[in-house]
C-alpha cells in the first residue's frame, strides 16, 4: 500500500501510518484495490483541493452509494480509475456527478468509457446533428438530442445516459429495427450496436 501510493502521488507526504491502515480498510471491507482507491482519492483531490481524508470519504461515499444499487463498488472504483481522464474533464461537485455516472453504467451493462463517447460525440456539434439527421431518415421519426448535448456540456452524465435511452425507445422498438436503423441510431450517440442493445435491455435495471 505504500507504494501504491508514492506511486499515486509522486512523493512521500501521503505514505503515513494513518493512510496506509484507511485503504487497506477499504481494500478488506468494500473489495476495493488499494490501486483503485489510491488513484481515485488523487482524483478526488485533484478535483477538489481537499484533503486526503476528504478524498477517502468521497470514495466511501462512492462505494455506499454503489451498494445502495445493488452494484459492487470495487467494480466501480476500477471504472472509475481507468477513465481519469473522463473524471478530469466532466467531473463536478466534488466528483459525485461521475461517482453517479459510473454506478449508472454499471447498471447498464456498460462503463465509463462508453458513457464518454457518447458524451464527447454528442459535443462534437457538427457531426453529431448530421449523424442525428441521417438517423431520423432511417427511423423514420425525429430524434431530440439537445438536452443529451446540454447535460454532456454540464457535466450530469447519469442524465445524459437516460435522456439518451428516451431517444432509443424500449427494447421492443430497438428490436424491430432493421440492421441499418440500429447502426444508424448508435451512430446518433457515438457508440456501437453492442454497447446500444446492452444499454437498452438493462434501462429499466
Amino acid at each position: 500500500i505504500a507504494a501504491e501510493l508514492q506511486e499515486t502521488f509522486g512523493s512521500l507526504d501521503e505514505v503515513t501510518g494513518a493512510n496506509i491502515k484507511q485503504l487497506g480498510r477499504m481494500e478488506k471491507l468494500l473489495g476495493v484495490s488499494t490501486e483503485s482507491s489510491a488513484a481515485l482519492v488523487k482524483s478526488f483531490m485533484d478535483l477538489t483541493g481537499e484533503s486526503f481524508n476528504a478524498g477517502v470519504d468521497m470514495v466511501k461515499f462512492t462505494a455506499a452509494l454503489a451498494e445502495g444499487n445493488n452494484v459492487a463498488p470495487g467494480a466501480v472504483m476500477k471504472d472509475i480509475a481507468d477513465n481519469s481522464e473522463m473524471f478530469a474533464e466532466f467531473g463536478a461537485d466534488g466528483g459525485e456527478n461521475i461517482a453517479k455516472a459510473a454506478i449508472q453504467a454499471r447498471k447498464l451493462g456498460v462503463n465509463l468509457a462508453t458513457t464518454a463517447k457518447i458524451a464527447n460525440s454528442l459535443l462534437d456539434f457538427e457531426s453529431s446533428i448530421q449523424q442525428q439527421m441521417e438517423a431520423e431518415i432511417l427511423l423514420g421519426r425525429q430524434l431530440n438530442l439537445d438536452k443529451a448535448r446540454q447535460l454532456a456540456l454540464s457535466g450530469d452524465i447519469e442524465g445524459l445516459q437516460r435522456e439518451v435511452l428516451k431517444n432509443v425507445g424500449s427494447e421492443a422498438d430497438f428490436n424491430a429495427m432493421n440492421v441499418l436503423q440500429r447502426r444508424a441510431l448508435a451512430q446518433s450517440i457515438g457508440i456501437s450496436v453492442t454497447e446500444l442493445s446492452k444499454m437498452v435491455a438493462n434501462q429499466n435495471n
